[in-house]
């Protein structure tokens, strides 16, 4: 028996990654392939592949593969196998229970298979020989943000397929329980945008902001807060078409980019926190101007 260390695959490319994800793809002659076919007949391990495109999902897009299963499928999975993959998660992460969240980040399947199989996460917990996970409140304005945050990924409204192919921290039970279906979810959320949202009595907003020193010292000449809350950022980030004012760029075309709302004349130098005064910058842009400033 040979003993050796298992080759090191931090510094792989995203072309050798690819290009090995098609090479099992064409093996197995499947269009999709989920984490656990591919690490039991690829080269590498799921890992690289999450760290280099942000999710399994953006892995299979990257290697022009179906980015979700046909119903036969979905069929073809037993229970046993979503159980067990359940117990995989929980040994991997040495925890008694495993939340959807962990699931969504380490397991093979879908949260939403789990759910349609086994009606709640609680019953796969349960047959899983799992202790239950600690409830959670969500609140309304944190559905929200999780909206928002789709929103701008893809530059346009989300759907529930994007909710289902695991864009989403949450998954679309937890939207329906709460609003009573993906579109009135959509429905409440811009409601809230429009400020005709009405919320129940124990809601709380977090509307907010934390007051800086900085604040506090220019209190006197602003009579709005620095930082925009979710409502205005979200119509400053829709009348800008979820775009980069500078050079044109989006999430929904560039992987990884993130948007910043940026005050157009300086907060420091006097400018208020309206709309008129906002912009949509990315990241790159933004700390740009802030050089040149």
């Amino acid at each position: 028996m040979e003993f050796k260390l298992n080759e090191y695959h931090r510094n792989i490319s995203k072309e050798d990654l690819i290009n090995d994800l098609k090479k099992v793809s064409t093996a197995l002659c499947k269009s999709y392939i989920s984490r656990s076919e591919y690490e039991s007949n690829g080269k590498y391990s799921a890992t690289p592949y999450l760290r280099c495109f942000g999710s399994w999902i953006n892995a299979l897009s990257a290697a022009d593969l179906q980015t979700q299963r046909t119903k036969n499928d979905y069929l073809r999975i037993s229970d046993k196998s979503l159980i067990e993959d359940i117990k995989r998660v929980a040994i991997l992460l040495d925890k008694e229970s495993v939340s959807t969240k962990d699931y969504s980040e380490y397991g093979s399947y879908k949260v939403q298979t789990v759910l349609s199989r086994f009606e709640s996460w609680s019953n796969a917990l349960s047959l899983s020989g799992l202790m239950p996970t600690v409830y959670k409140e969500i609140t309304d304005i944190e559905l929200f943000e999780e909206i928002e945050r789709l929103w701008i990924i893809k530059g346009a409204q989300p759907t529930t397929t994007d909710i289902k192919n695991g864009l989403s921290k949450y998954s679309l039970n937890t939207f329906s329980r709460r609003f009573g279906g993906w579109r009135n979810a959509l429905k409440a959320f811009l409601d809230y945008i429009n400020e005709d949202y009405v919320f129940a009595e124990k809601e709380k907003t977090n509307e907010q902001p934390l007051v800086s020193k900085e604040s506090v010292s220019l209190k006197s000449r602003h009579r709005t807060p620095r930082d925009p809350n979710l409502k205005l950022r979200f119509q400053v980030l829709n009348r800008d078409s979820f775009k980069c004012c500078m050079c044109g760029r989006s999430p929904a075309t560039t992987h990884g980019l993130s948007l910043h709302i940026d005050h157009i004349k300086p907060w420091a130098k006097g400018g208020e926190t309206t709309i008129d005064n906002l912009q949509t910058l990315c990241s790159d842009c933004n700390l740009g101007k802030s050089d040149i400033e």
